[in-house]
């Protein structure tokens, strides 16, 4: 082949590959769509705020409400109980005369022997009934104190060095509903039970028409309280291969804080780094961010409202 029909053919090559490169443009004045699309995702968040609040540490035990003061009150002689006058519920006088014990045998006659109170208090149990023998060794009523009330309980061993006296206490019950009651931690086991690696410690609290001896209660054991802590809802923390942090709200994007806590307690997460008072956090929607993704807040939308939204800027 010579070389002015190799020319030429390069030449024609050349001109074919330009005028189907020129069949792929778009026309003049026209742009293409696939290269213009921008998808503007946005992510649907709650968010709450930093802020300032107490928050305590604490151990959830539960256990036994008792009377304070509780005294079983025997007979001084063996006999037959001829008189009862108090009965279940009373309130009485120390030295109040709860009842007669008739010693006497046949063929032999004594005096009636009383049985009074030893101390003032309510008749929590009544023992013996009208026309029983009884003994000395059997007590014929029960007197609490129940203007104060105690409460036993049992601290697992790892927790014992976090419970001193004078330590603040709440009581719930299922009872009280929603209702609180304050408790002080009054003793102290000076051991641990070697069989159940507990200590026994007790906690005083003052009587009210709720809370009765004889009910199982909850406590939760207050370690700690930070009177002005930083604080975030639980649900806005985010944990990974052990490292903390949250999502910040920054305009219309979110940006990824890190940050160290410290106590934590009844649904709030105390912030010792990484935040300030104020900052606005997501709380619900945050598995799909990352740094820097766009957002929509939502906080006071239903989630009817938020679907309707979402079709109409797809639409």
């Amino acid at each position: 082949m010579n070389k002015r029909k190799l020319t030429a053919i390069t030449g024609a090559l050349t001109l074919g590959l330009l005028l189907a490169s020129c069949g792929n443009m778009p026309a003049p004045g026209k742009k293409d769509a696939a290269a213009e699309e921008v998808v503007d995702k946005r992510f649907n968040i709650k968010t709450a705020l930093v802020a300032k609040q107490e928050l305590s540490s604490y151990i959830i035990l539960s256990g036994d409400v008792e009377a304070s003061g509780k005294v079983d009150v025997y007979p001084s002689a063996a006999g037959k109980i001829v008189s009862l006058p108090v009965k279940l519920g009373d309130y009485v006088r120390k030295d109040q005369v709860l009842g007669q014990v008739d010693p006497s045998m046949p063929g032999m006659n004594y005096a009636s022997s009383p049985v009074k109170a030893p101390i003032a208090g309510t008749v929590t149990a009544v023992n013996v009934d009208m026309g029983q023998t009884v003994s000395q060794q059997v007590p014929v009523v029960t007197i609490g104190q129940l203007q104060n009330l105690k409460i036993t309980t049992q601290v697992p061993e790892r927790f014992i060095y976090q419970v001193a006296k004078g330590q603040r206490a709440i009581i719930s019950t299922s009872a009280a509903g929603d209702r609180t009651f304050e408790a002080t931690v009054t003793e102290i086991s000076p051991v641990v039970n070697q069989s159940s690696r507990t200590m026994e410690i007790s906690l005083t609290m003052e009587g009210n028409s709720v809370i009765k001896a004889g009910m199982f209660v909850s406590i939760k054991l207050i370690t700690s309280t930070s009177a002005d802590a930083l604080t975030i809802p639980e649900g806005a923390l985010i944990v990974r291969n052990e490292e903390k942090f949250v999502f910040l709200v920054e305009g219309e994007t979110v940006k990824k804080r890190a940050v160290t806590t410290g106590k934590e307690s009844s649904g709030y997460i105390e912030i010792l780094t990484g935040l300030s008072e104020g900052d606005e956090i997501a709380t619900e929607g945050k598995t799909l961010l990352s740094d820097g993704s766009k957002i929509r807040i939502v906080n006071n939308l239903s989630f009817k409202t938020i679907m309707t939204a979402a079709e109409e800027e797809n639409s």
